[in-house]
């Protein structure tokens, strides 16, 4: 698929009940490659294609378009089955949450008399958090957050700011501080750190598009930390990328990007931080955000 499909599918994909990071557009679009995704538009129909380890192996849940048929689910198997038939392979399905788990089953137990043996891995689960908890740090459950962001003021006192993007041009800013991440994380030694520096490349070029926000954080002058999101739905915006400069990171970098981007964000009632892939501290850190909601993730194959 091409960015024209990809356009196409932001104006007209039924978003109604998404809250996973697997169906943001500007996700697909920029993630083909990293997660070896094949996609495809079919009788007003998303269909997704994942090959990768045992959970993350499979098609994703097939999503309508805008003016799809009652019977859309039950045609959107059929093909399934017929492609994993030509492809020969067998129809496994990945990152499917609970609510799209039991569509599933309904539907291949009416119209097929088929099921599925569901497991589900934690690695996979996305953190979805309140806008307006994000923004406002409130109450006794954000206390250490606030203290993240009180230490950054006695540290850096009124000599930083926030600027949002792409109302600002600070472009340039953001390609600075994702291509120092890469640099201070040692890149060129892991292909998948690559990816994931080109993809922010490819997201600064595709801003209009795929209706990416974000902003920059800066520190004495200079380009400190860096976001960038785009919307799952009306009501659920997928924060992307978020990555601050090493010297930084110690003193509440991340709590103040944070909190200032999510003050922005206004317009959606949830922020999907996506997941935390089975690393300790990250795990760690988004749970001390206290999020709303840790949407599960299914996998299975038909039986």
């Amino acid at each position: 698929m091409n960015l024209l499909d990809f356009e196409y599918l932001e104006n007209n994909l039924d978003t109604q009940g998404l809250y996973g990071s697997d169906t943001c557009i500007a996700n697909l679009f920029l993630l083909q490659e990293k997660y070896n995704t094949w996609l495809k538009i079919h009788n007003n129909i998303l269909f997704r294609y994942y090959y990768g380890d045992e959970n993350r192996t499979g098609y994703g849940f097939p999503v309508p378009l805008k003016g799809a048929d009652t019977m859309w689910l039950k045609s959107a198997l059929e093909y399934i089955f017929e492609d994993a038939r030509i492809q020969q392979r067998k129809s496994a399905f990945c990152l499917i949450t609970r609510e799209q788990k039991e569509l599933l089953d309904s539907c291949l137990s009416q119209y097929f008399k088929k099921h599925i043996s569901w497991k589900t891995n934690r690695d996979d689960c996305d953190y979805i958090y309140l806008q307006k908890d994000l923004a406002d740090l409130s109450g006794s459950n954000y206390q250490k957050k606030r203290n993240h962001v009180s230490r950054f003021n006695r540290i850096y006192g009124s000599d930083w700011e926030f600027k949002s993007f792409p109302q600002n041009d600070i472009a340039h800013d953001i390609l600075t501080i994702a291509q120092k991440w890469y640099e201070e994380k040692n890149g060129e030694e892991n292909p998948v750190l690559k990816l994931e520096l080109q993809s922010v490349e490819l997201a600064i070029q595709n801003v209009e598009p795929l209706k990416f926000t974000g902003g920059v954080l800066y520190i004495k002058g200079q380009p400190a930390a860096m976001t960038l999101a785009s919307p799952i739905s009306d009501s659920v915006l997928d924060v992307i990328y978020e990555k601050a400069v090493e010297e930084f990171e110690k003193n509440g970098v991340y709590a103040v990007l944070n909190q200032q981007f999510s003050k922005l964000c206004g317009s959606y009632l949830y922020l999907n931080r996506e997941e935390d892939m089975g690393v300790e501290g990250l795990r760690k850190a988004k749970l001390s955000y206290k999020p709303a909601m840790i949407l599960e993730k299914f996998y299975g194959s038909v039986e």
